[in-house]
């Protein structure tokens, strides 16, 4: 089979390329700006550099494509211009949802996020029929806006599945994007661990392999026009670092960081942004999100085969892949 991944870069789109390319598929591997060292050294990989707002760009490189892992998306804590946000992760999915009807390719899988559908409701787990009463950022009510737009699509003869991932860590780079090894990293660095709050807020911590192996369930096994949440073990703050601790053999504390202060530090960043333009590493919106919990039912996707890891496991693969670097 021949498939294009957009955003291919990316820390999903990245293990999801070289996946695809190693079990024999022809990948059409769309970045935007970095390209992966290990793309170079891969078979089946076909490198293209481009953007997905550019309409004439993907006309050129969709002929002969079988499906389409949509993954690109601007998934920053902070733009400067907010308009960016619905620029690539609403127009540029109409985009490519377009492209992809004018050369007759199959399917499409959208990657949308697990945080469109708000946080949970009492102890009820969010599910795919949940929906908030309000969004906090303008990354989560663009990623609503692109899986309406994709889902629109499905009308027009293009197959269109959802997958909605929790939060994602992965062997390799310590990124904004990879937050949960990113805390990995600190609390080994530092000599302690920090959480928000009480601490108590849950979170659903999902392994990259996982993460690729429901993308390929819902090209292959998922049902037109429907959404898949991807979640993993659900856990609260001071819960993950217990998980940390163990798989580490490190006893280290674990701080709590006052909402207050939590708040005003994401208030100082915002307001450094829009008159210097230094980039935030937090914001309000995304500390407000710090009080609520966010744990994710996956059992739509575990009936086509879904079996998450634990996090102790993937924690532990995320450890052995530094040892061997």
């Amino acid at each position: 089979m021949k498939y294009l991944v957009t955003g291919a870069s990316g820390l999903v789109g990245r293990a999801l390329t070289l996946k695809l390319a190693d079990d024999g598929h022809h990948v059409v591997a769309m970045y935007r700006s970095t390209l992966p060292v290990e793309f170079m050294e891969a078979e089946n990989i076909e490198l293209v550099k481009g953007d997905v707002t550019n309409a004439d760009f993907l006309d050129r490189i969709m002929e002969g494509v079988d499906g389409v892992f949509h993954v690109a998306a601007f998934a920053k804590p902070w733009a400067r211009d907010p308009k960016t946000y619905y620029s690539i992760n609403e127009e540029g999915t109409r985009k490519v949802c377009e492209a992809c009807i004018k050369h007759g390719v199959k399917r499409l899988v959208y990657t949308s996020s697990a945080g469109i559908h708000g946080a949970q409701h009492g102890s009820e787990l969010i599910h795919e029929d949940t929906w908030p009463e309000e969004y906090h950022t303008d990354y989560e009510r663009s990623k609503l806006n692109g899986m309406k737009v994709a889902l629109s699509h499905s009308e027009k003869g293009l197959e269109v599945t959802i997958i909605s991932p929790a939060r994602v860590y992965s062997p390799g780079e310590v990124s904004e994007s990879n937050v949960p090894v990113r805390m990995l990293h600190l609390f080994l660095k530092n000599k302690f661990g920090f959480v928000p709050a009480s601490g108590e807020g849950v979170g659903s911590y999902v392994y990259i392999d996982d993460i690729v192996h429901g993308h390929m369930l819902a090209m292959t096994e998922g049902e037109n026009g429907q959404e898949y949440l991807l979640g993993g073990e659900n856990l609260s703050y001071l819960e993950f670092f217990e998980v940390l601790k163990t798989v580490t053999g490190k006893s280290y504390p674990v701080l709590k960081v006052p909402y207050s202060l939590s708040l005003a530090i994401g208030k100082t960043q915002l307001f450094l942004a829009d008159k210097l333009g230094l980039k935030p590493t937090i914001t309000t919106p995304w500390v407000r999100r710090y009080l609520q919990n966010w744990g994710v039912n996956s059992d739509k996707i575990k009936a086509l085969g879904y079996q998450p890891i634990s996090l102790k496991e993937g924690m532990q693969k995320v450890l052995g892949g530094w040892s061997q670097d």
